[in-house]
């Protein structure tokens, strides 16, 4: 699980090559910030509060805010040692499912910055990442994976479709109808080789994103892993 959790992690700075070899040259540096930002920032707040309002307590139990959102039990990982057992496997320590599930909660907000590259300020961005994170991102995966209202229906999602690119392309949506559209429309990408390995990057991570999902090693860990590349591949053939 620290080995998923290490290329899901590869993913962020992936992303920032992708998105960077797409501007224009004078606008890299600004989009590719973005993701870096959202490694350091982001896991400051997951360690201070995100990780406790999105897996502690439960709906069932009565012991979270109405099934949308956790309560404070774990802020600051206080009470977790190393001995605690994850929830979702006895076998797999907290600290390593925290960190694991920190690294989704890092890339997520990072996919949203290709809608509005060129038109945001490095300020504006901050209190997006961190309204967003807050606001969106931590009730939606209390909601789905910590045992919130969207699990009591019996909403399953395996490796964030819902959680990571539901709700990342929806806020992406809204980001681009906000801030409307690029003063310069069309401009050739910066650099097509950092795209590539940009997208290599990508690619080599989702194996820990996808397959370190099931949290264990058997046949859906196997398959996941399988469907990942070749899901990969029949889309880069396609393209």
């Amino acid at each position: 699980m620290l080995l998923c959790s290490s290329l899901v992690m590869l993913m962020t700075p992936g992303l920032a090559f992708f998105y960077g070899g797409l501007v224009g040259r004078k606008n890299v540096l600004a989009i590719m910030i973005q993701s870096f930002v959202s490694m350091g920032w982001t896991t400051v707040l997951w360690w201070a509060l995100g990780f406790s309002v999105c897996f502690s307590g439960d709906l069932k139990s009565g012991t979270d805010f109405f099934g949308i959102l956790g309560n404070f039990h774990w802020a600051f990982l206080r009470g977790i040692t190393l001995d605690t057992p994850s929830l979702i496997n006895p076998s797999i320590p907290m600290i390593v499912f925290c960190a694991y599930q920190m690294m989704f909660a890092i890339i997520t907000p990072a996919l949203i910055t290709g809608a509005f590259a060129n038109r945001v300020t490095f300020k504006a961005y901050m209190l997006f990442l961190t309204a967003w994170l807050t606001l969106v991102y931590f009730p939606f995966v209390h909601m789905v994976w910590g045992g919130g209202i969207m699990a009591s229906w019996g909403v399953l999602d395996f490796a964030g479709g819902i959680v990571v690119h539901n709700i990342a392309g929806i806020a992406a949506l809204a980001s681009v109808l906000y801030v409307g559209r690029r003063k310069v429309a069309d401009a050739a990408p910066h650099s097509i080789p950092l795209v590539a390995l940009g997208t290599g990057l990508l690619w080599f991570g989702w194996y820990g994103f996808n397959a370190g999902s099931e949290f264990r090693v058997d046949s859906v860990t196997a398959v996941a892993f399988l469907n990942t590349d070749l899901a990969a591949s029949f889309a880069a053939i396609a393209w």
